[in-house]
């Protein structure tokens, strides 16, 4: 193979990579809370009393609050009340209340 077409090959690969983002562990496990009591709210009992004192918590300073970890995922907090069906709507934006979906699981 011709030197210009191995390097390009390498060239196009790389532009297609996304950098390294050092926070990706700690963005996966507050990814996982949030998701995980969101799925708990559907549930019953105390499970589902204690997501919804975690959403409702008014708590910011707190690293795992749900204020706190919304703020550190750049996530709409009212936006997830909502799809929790915590709160209710408060613009005309269409409301994703599938928590299973891609666009939840992408937060």
């Amino acid at each position: 193979m011709p030197r210009d077409l191995k390097d390009t090959a390498i060239f196009v690969a790389n532009e297609e990579s996304e950098p390294y983002d050092p926070a990706w562990p700690e963005k996966s496990l507050l990814r996982a809370i949030l998701v995980t009591a969101m799925n708990d709210v559907k549930k019953s009992g105390d499970v589902k009393k204690q997501a919804t004192e975690f959403f409702l918590s008014p708590e910011e300073d707190y690293i795992f609050s749900f204020r706190a970890i919304c703020d550190y995922l750049n996530v709409d907090a009212e936006r997830i009340l909502v799809i929790t069906g915590l709160s209710e709507p408060t613009d005309d934006r269409p409301i994703i209340t599938d928590t299973g979906s891609k666009v939840v699981k992408q937060l």
